[in-house]
C-alpha cells in the first residue's frame, strides 16, 4: 500500500513539474486539445476529439444536400439538388461540387467546382489552407468559359469552438453580350461550437458576382453525427441586402471516414 501511495505522489509531482494539464483526461494536453470537454469514457484522436465529434475526415466525406431559395417577388422560388465529394491524403484535400438548379424561369447543372487545398499547421490549434480550384463550364448558357479561383482559409480551434474564416478570388473568363464579366471575390467568418453530437455554426458571407452584384448574407448550420461516421443537418441563409436572395433553406446528409 504504502509503494502504491508513493508511486501517486512520484506521478503526481512529475506531472507537477512538467505543467502536463489534462482536464479532460483523455491523454491530449489542454494547450492542444481541439476538444476540450470529451467525455471520459470515450476513444480520442491525435486532436483530443471522440468519434461523434471527429473534426478532420481521415480519408473521404460525401454529402447530399437539397435546398429551397424564396424572393421578395413571390412569382421567383428555386429548388437545388447539391452533391459534394472530398478526398483526404495526407495535408492534401481534393473536393468536388456539383447541383442542379430548378427555378422559375430556367433549370439545368450549374458549373462544376473542383478544389485542391493544402493544409498548413503553423501550431496544434491552427490550420491554415491554401488552396487552387477550376469551375468547369457545365452550365448551358452562350459564353460561358472555365473559370479559375485561388483561396486562402484558416480554423482556429479553442475552448470547444472553431473559429473560421477567408477569402477566395475567382478570375472570370466568360462572356455574356459579347463583353467579358467581372473578376469576382469572396469573403466569410465565423465560428462553430461542438456539444456532444452537435454541432452549430454561425457565419457571414460577402461575394462580388461577376455580374458586379454584392451579396451580404448570414448563414446558419446545425448538423448531428448519428453513428460509423453518416450525419444530418440543415442549414438556414438569410440575405442582408436588396441583391441577395431572401432566405435559403437546406436539408441534407452526409458521411466522414
Amino acid at each position: 500500500m504504502k509503494r502504491v501511495s508513493l508511486l501517486l505522489v512520484i506521478l503526481l509531482v512529475t506531472l507537477g513539474a512538467n505543467e502536463y494539464n489534462d482536464d479532460d483526461l483523455d491523454g491530449v494536453p489542454n494547450e492542444v486539445d481541439r476538444c476540450p470537454h470529451t467525455p471520459f469514457s470515450d476513444i480520442v484522436d491525435e486532436y483530443g476529439c471522440s468519434i461523434e465529434r471527429l473534426i478532420k475526415p481521415k480519408k473521404f466525406e460525401y454529402y447530399f444536400e437539397y435546398l429551397y431559395a424564396k424572393n421578395d417577388d413571390p412569382k421567383f422560388s428555386e429548388n437545388d439538388y447539391l452533391v459534394g465529394l472530398t478526398f483526404y491524403k495526407d495535408r492534401f484535400d481534393l473536393s468536388i461540387t456539383s447541383f442542379y438548379f430548378d427555378n422559375t424561369s430556367k433549370h439545368g447543372f450549374s458549373d462544376t467546382n473542383v478544389k485542391l487545398e493544402y493544409r498548413f499547421s503553423p501550431s496544434p490549434l491552427l490550420d491554415v489552407y491554401l488552396g487552387g480550384g477550376v469551375q468547369l463550364p457545365i452550365y448551358n448558357m452562350h459564353g460561358n468559359r472555365v473559370d479559375w479561383d485561388l483561396s486562402l482559409s484558416y480554423e482556429y480551434y479553442r475552448w470547444g469552438y472553431k473559429f473560421f474564416g477567408g477569402v477566395l478570388h475567382t478570375w472570370t473568363s466568360d462572356r455574356y453580350q459579347g463583353e467579358r464579366l467581372k473578376n469576382s471575390i469572396s469573403g466569410f467568418l465565423g465560428i462553430t461550437q461542438y456539444y456532444k453530437s452537435f454541432s452549430f455554426e454561425l457565419s457571414y458571407f460577402y461575394n462580388k458576382s461577376k455580374f458586379g452584384n454584392i451579396n451580404n448574407m448570414i448563414y446558419t448550420k446545425l448538423e448531428k453525427m448519428i453513428k460509423n461516421g453518416y450525419y444530418i443537418f440543415t442549414t438556414y441563409t438569410h440575405g442582408l441586402n436588396d441583391q441577395t436572395i431572401d432566405s435559403i433553406f437546406s436539408v441534407g446528409f452526409g458521411r466522414r471516414l
